[in-house]
Formats: structure tokens, C-alpha cells, sequence
């Protein structure tokens, strides 16, 4: 696939197949995602591949939360646990923390396009991905469950990789000329 045809054909997957995603094929995603820009080389991410009865536990977290601020039926209790559960992989992204406010912000967009990197990488092989921050994925009780510790590392949500369900339609984009001016 012509690298602009990708770009424009990428979509955000909310739904997977319960078809399990070569774990090779996850981690060349991620190898891949270490080639984005990185101011200072610092490489300030770090992927922890959520599986077992920690993803259980994320899974729990998001059904408990949700039901904190509002009260939900047992079919969208499923359907918040499936979430966490039902795509192949999910990855939980952190950086690492940096007293320097600029260096953090630097951080974050490195983290930004190594995640959008690895889901090209992932599209161009028919596999969908989604970085969500739900809140189970940034909550201070996910650091307990993934053993991180938030002093050191700041949780900035989670990659979910799959097979789709479903592919999104795309929506319409604007004009270029929205956005640029000539100064």
C-alpha cells in the first residue's frame, strides 16, 4: 500500500474479532514505533503487553468505575469489560516522568508518534488498532496492577491491537486551506 493511501485509509477500531494477533507481528509494531521522532534520543516510553489476570483485573477496574458515577446495566458492564478484554492485545503506554515541563511535553508527542507508527504498521498488515484513555487505563489503581510505579512513570492510556470487527467509514476531512497561511 502507497504510504498516503495508508494514512488516509487508517481508522481507529473499536470493535475486534476474538482472533489472537501473532505476537511477533505486535512486537515488530512496536520495534518499528521506536523509529519516531525523539527529541534528545531518550526514548521515554514504556509498552507493558497487559495479558491474564491483570487485564481481568483492568477489566473489573473499568466496570467499577463506571458504576461509580452512574448506574449501568449488566450488558454494558459486558460491554466495558469486552473492552479491555476482547481485542487481541493491550498494550498499556507510560512515560517516563520528567520534572522539566517541556521535556514532558516533548515526551508525549514522541509517545504520540511512536503510537501512530505502530498502528500504520499494524493497518498495512489488516490488524486495527485503538489508543484509548478510559479512565481503568490511567487510574491509580492500574499502577498497582501493572507494578508501576507512578512516580517514576506517568500511564497515557493503553494501545489495543486486532483483528476488526468492524471497519469505521471515514469521515469527511477538511480543506487544507482551514488550517495553513503563508506569513
Amino acid at each position: 500500500m502507497e504510504l498516503l493511501e495508508l494514512i488516509k485509509t487508517r481508522r481507529t477500531v473499536h470493535m475486534y474479532k476474538p482472533e489472537k494477533v501473532d505476537d511477533q507481528v505486535v512486537k515488530d509494531a512496536l520495534g518499528a514505533s521506536l523509529w519516531a521522532p525523539n527529541h534528545r534520543m531518550t526514548y521515554p516510553w514504556r509498552y507493558i503487553d497487559v495479558r491474564g489476570g491483570a487485564r481481568e483485573q483492568l477489566a473489573d477496574l473499568s466496570v467499577e468505575l463506571k458504576r461509580a458515577v452512574e448506574e449501568i446495566s449488566d450488558v454494558k458492564a459486558k460491554a466495558l469489560r469486552n473492552n479491555v478484554l476482547q481485542p487481541s492485545h493491550w498494550i498499556a503506554l507510560a512515560l517516563r516522568r520528567n520534572a522539566n515541563p517541556a521535556i514532558e511535553h516533548e515526551d508525549y508527542a514522541t509517545l504520540a508518534c511512536s503510537v501512530q507508527i505502530a498502528s500504520m504498521y499494524l493497518w498495512e498488515r489488516g490488524l486495527g488498532s485503538k489508543w484509548s484513555t478510559g479512565a481503568a487505563s490511567m487510574h491509580p489503581r492500574a499502577y498497582e496492577i501493572l507494578d508501576l510505579s507512578p512516580e517514576e512513570f506517568k500511564l497515557e492510556g493503553a494501545l489495543m491491537i486486532g483483528v476488526p470487527m468492524v471497519m469505521p467509514k471515514a469521515p469527511a476531512r477538511p480543506e487544507l486551506d482551514q488550517f495553513y497561511t503563508v506569513t
